[in-house]
This record gives C-alpha cells, structure tokens and sequence, in this order.
C-alpha cells in the first residue's frame, strides 16, 4: 500500500489546487475607483502569486499609477520569496510611489518576503531603503523571539545578546519604541505611536513591549556611546516625574537597571531608596513595594539585601508566588557567579525556593521558567526536571508562542507580577 501514497497526494493536491483568477476582472478591480473593489483585487493578486508571481506581474502595463502600486504591494505581500523576487524588479521604476508599494508589500510579506535577493542593479539609495527595512524586522522579530510564551517578559542577564549582535543600529528603533513613538518607514515620515511592521506584536500588550526595550539597554548599547546613554538618561529622568503611573513606576525602573549596567548609577540608587521609603509598612502597597525592592536589589546584584526583602513578603504577604520563584532566581545566580565552595549550597537553597514557589504557593509558569536565563545553573538537575515535568503534566497546553492563557491561570494565587 505505501507505493501508492505518492499518487494519493498528489491526486489530492491537483484536487484542490486553486485556479488562477480571470487577468481581466483582476485589472478592472485595481482600476475601480472604489476601496472595497481594489482590495479584493489585491486579495486577487496575493493568492495568484503565490502560485504564478510573473503572471500576475504581467498586468504591469495596463494600469495606471495607482493600479501599479496595489499590484506591487500585493505581489510583494504574498509571503513568499518567489513572489518578493519578481516584486523586487519594480525597485527601478521611475514611480516613488511604486517603490514605497514595494516596501509596504514587503513589511506585508514578513520573513520570507524579506528574504528575497535584492538584485544588484536597484539603484544606491533603494537599496539602502530596503536594507532598513530588513533591519527593522530583524530587530522586532527578535523582541517576538524573546516574548515570554505564557505571561509579563521578565528580565535575565544576556537576555538581549542577539540584538545586541545586529549592532548601534538598533538603538534609535528601540528609542522609538520605549518613547511610544512612530519610527520613520524609509523614505515617509513618523507621525504617532510606534507603530510595528512585524504582526505578531500587535497580538502583545504594547506596554510590555516598551518595558522589554527599555530593559535591552544594558546589553545593547556600549559604555562609550555618549550619545545613547545620554539620550537614554533623559528618558529615565523625564518618566521618573511622570505622573502616568506605567511610565514612572515600570518604565522609569527599567530605564535604570539598563544604566546601572551602563555605569550610570544615580537611577536606580534614586529607585531603591524611595522602594524603602515606601516598605514602612504592611499595607497592600507596602508589600508591593517591598517585593520590587527585592527585585531592584537582586537586579544590580545585591543578593542578600534581596532576599531580605523577599524573606519578608513570604512572611506577610498573601502572594508569596513570585517571591518565592525569584528568591530560587537568586540563589541560581549566585551559585554561578560563585563558583567556589558555595556553588552546591546556593544551587540547593534556589531549589528549595523553587519547589516552595511551585508546591506550596501555587507557581505555574513554566514557560517563563524554561525561557529564564537566571535559573541556568540549576537547569541540569534532577530537582528541576522533576518540577519542571510536574507543571507541564498540570499545564500541558503551555507552549512557545502560546498566548492564549492569560498570566492568572498559571500564577495563583494573588495579582500576577513580573518575574525576574
């Protein structure tokens, strides 16, 4: 029987293998005056160039201006490289709006679309053009990339090493984004929010997303760009006073983690001491308070003031998931950072705190906890294994890229927080 599947399939695919659409009711709909009737022409165009790009392109010569640019983003935003290759050949047309079609189609077409070759005759500045582009991409789908799979993107030491790797390019872009303001498109102005090329940030809270940006920092810009940490002082200054609370309490302190890491301390010296002014008591906001001191404290690496304050929000505060799964956090950080006759010892109290966080207080991440580089050191033992078998057992449907949960079905009980 299993010399006959091949036919099978390929009886099946012939089956339901789309016709190509009527070449002369798709050029009426990209001339039609009317939105609705270009967009199905477009629609039109995508789905036949997935199958015959150059057909479709052959309409080229009888549209005017405005059925050219439908149809060049439309081939363009197949989403395929074959259809981005034969897109690409209207880079040398005279027409900037043809070429700015190209780009959009391109931004359309995502990953594959911007894999296509760009040919070698395209004029400098073009070219120039579309290399922005792809660099764009790269550097959003690589936030996509880092997205925590379940809930709030927590922060890890060497979390943005790859953006880091695309280059000085990516800081004006990740500027934009932390600021909730329009990065240019090559060759149009910016007007606006940030507004992404890449689709699958807009399925994410858009606040995370600048709370990832500001904490990338620390790991992409270089101690001796001035400039950039310049720039990036006076935003932490300006959301420091913000009366919005996501820009002074969120944005503002990831603002100055990343320039602790870049030397400039005053920023998070000024954060913690007023996260100790706040702890005085035991009130709702205290203790919240008291658990982002103990973040603060493990972030720029004073891990037993940390676990004080962590200590203290298992003792009073209802919520004792996240402060538990941070204190393992600490311990595993240490254990590597202290690779001496203590390195068993730490590695044994962060699984402790791990099984306590999990078994006792209810912790269900584990998209986060296979994601988070803090628990690295303690990743190869059983312990771990052990727990982490036991949460995917209770949560099976917990995946990469999985975002239809929200962080409360996997962290219970008490208002989720982001982990470390």
């Amino acid at each position: 029987m299993r010399p006959l599947l091949p036919f099978v399939l390929a009886a099946s695919v012939a089956a339901v293998a789309p016709e190509p659409p009527d070449p002369e009711t798709v050029r009426q709909g990209l001339l039609a005056s009317g939105r609705a009737e270009r967009e199905r022409a477009a629609a039109s165009v995508r789905a036949w160039s997935r199958l015959d790009p150059l057909g479709a392109a052959a309409l080229w010569e009888d549209l005017d201006l405005r059925g050219k640019t439908e149809l060049v983003r439309a081939i363009a935003g197949a989403g395929t490289t074959h259809a981005a290759q034969v897109a690409l050949r209207f880079a040398k047309a005279p027409e900037p709006e043809v070429f700015q079609a190209l780009l959009h189609g391109l931004a359309d077409g995502g990953e594959k679309a911007l894999a296509a070759e760009i040919p070698e005759d395209v004029p400098l500045l073009r070219r120039d053009a579309l290399s922005q582009l792809r660099y764009r991409w790269k550097v959003e789908a690589e936030l996509v990339r880092l997205k925590s799979p379940s809930g709030p993107t927590g922060h890890f030491a060497g979390q943005y090493k790859r953006l880091q790797e695309l280059g000085r390019g990516v800081v004006p872009i990740l500027l934009d984004i932390v600021r909730d303001r329009a990065h240019p498109f090559p060759n149009e102005g910016a007007e606006g929010p940030y507004r992404a090329i890449h689709p699958e940030i807009a399925r994410y809270d858009p606040y995370e997303l600048r709370d990832m940006a500001a904490h990338s920092f620390g790991e992409v810009v270089q101690r001796d760009d001035v400039a950039s940490v310049t720039r990036i002082y006076e935003l932490w200054s300006t959301y420091w006073k913000s009366d919005q609370r996501v820009e002074q309490e969120d944005l503002a302190p990831a603002l100055a983690f990343s320039l602790w890491d870049l030397g400039v301390r005053g920023p998070a010296e000024t954060y913690i001491a007023w996260l100790r002014s706040e702890t005085d008591n035991v009130s709702l906001t205290g203790l919240q308070r008291l658990c982002e001191l103990g973040y603060a404290n493990i972030r720029i690496g004073r891990y037993d003031e940390g676990e004080e304050a962590y200590k203290l929000v298992l003792d009073w505060s209802p919520s004792k998931a996240l402060a538990a799964y941070n204190l393992a956090c600490n311990f595993a950080i240490r254990s590597r950072e202290d690779p001496g006759s203590n390195e068993e010892r730490f590695k044994a109290t962060a699984l402790d705190y791990l099984e306590r966080s999990i078994h006792e207080y209810n912790y269900g991440d584990w998209g986060w906890m296979e994601e988070d580089g803090d628990l690295d050191a303690i990743r190869d033992e059983p312990r771990y294994k052990a727990l982490l078998s036991h949460l995917m057992r209770k949560y099976p449907a917990r995946k990469k890229g999985d975002v239809s949960k929200k962080p409360e079905d996997f962290l219970v009980p008490g208002r989720p927080e982001k982990p470390r």
